[in-house]
């Protein structure tokens, strides 16, 4: 079960995250060089739930095809902007620019900053108690790149009317970041049935991906994102089937892939922001590149002095 801790200073969140740090590397890493990886999601209300953009306000799972939403609004991006959104980019790559600049995705932003996690929970709903999810992460972890691609491309590459994998599976085999990979498809005989395991057999699996620092932000925030890939089902059918369903789930909160869920209460946030503050971590420093934010910061600067 989740570990959970409620804090009441910047003191005791740092304390919390340091020892949970060198649990998580006494327990699994101390044969080891390099030590674990503790990412972190900061969300201002801790009842929001751990899904992705794209998935959000949604009344009904099947109140329209997420294929189709995810297809218009990464078609129409590209269209809009093709020198930003170019087709040179990978698909992770891409998605994480779609992020970047707002638009929905499969992806979930997360942090190897505590102390920018910690201002995700604070900065935002102050009638409201925040929350910082831990996870820990591993390198070794992360699926074999190619996959994680295809994970990001699943709109493109199943067929319009049909979610079945085996189509999904043709059109990965035929993509520039599979081929890259020589000998894969001879390495496992029956291929779709090791793909399916990578993306829907492990309950316990939670996909971290990273991609190319392209801004200043990302650089600051030290971003990196969940991926989520839809559920898989088997038809009803004749002959029955594996296929992609419109549905992503969402990380319960007593996922085995969270290590602690730290509670931040309302009546703490605004000191919590000042501490950040102190520390370099203020609103400012992490949206360096939007020119409005930065005056923002100037201004209130500015206009301190006379308070």
């Amino acid at each position: 079960m989740t570990k959970q801790h409620t804090i009441s200073s910047i003191e005791e969140y740092i304390e919390i995250v340091c020892k949970q740090h060198s649990q998580i590397y006494d327990e699994n890493y101390s044969y080891y060089p390099t030590a674990p990886v503790l990412l972190f999601r900061g969300q201002s209300n801790k009842n929001y739930s751990l899904l992705p953009s794209i998935c959000r306000g949604r009344k009904y799972s099947n109140e329209f095809s997420l294929f189709n939403e995810e297809r218009n609004l990464i078609e129409l991006a590209k269209y809009r902007l093709p020198d930003i959104f170019h087709n040179s980019l990978s698909p992770i790559e891409l998605l994480a620019l779609l992020q970047h600049h707002g638009i929905p995705t499969r992806l979930l932003d997360v942090t190897e900053n505590a102390l920018v996690g910690l201002y995700f929970a604070c900065n935002q709903s102050n009638d409201t108690d925040g929350e910082v999810i831990v996870f820990p992460s591993d390198d070794d972890d992360i699926a074999p790149y190619p996959f994680l691609n295809a994970i990001a491309d699943t709109y493109r590459l199943i067929n319009d009317n049909c979610h079945d994998l085996r189509f999904f599976f043709e059109g990965m085999r035929n993509q520039p970041y599979f081929r890259e990979y020589k000998g894969w498809e001879y390495v496992f005989a029956d291929f779709s049935e090791w793909y399916e395991s990578w993306i829907s057999t492990d309950p316990d699996r939670i996909y971290f991906v990273h991609a190319p620092i392209r801004s200043t932000r990302q650089q600051m925030q030290q971003g990196r994102y969940i991926l989520f890939p839809n559920r898989i089902i088997t038809t009803k059918s004749k002959k029955e089937y594996k296929a992609f369903d419109m549905i992503i789930d969402e990380i319960p909160k007593d996922h085995p892939g969270i290590a602690l869920r730290i509670i931040i209460p309302k009546e703490i946030k605004q000191q919590l922001l000042i501490d950040l503050a102190v520390l370099g971590i203020r609103e400012d420093t992490l949206f360096c590149d939007n020119v409005d934010v930065v005056c923002k910061g100037i201004t209130e600067k500015f206009t301190r002095k006379y308070q």
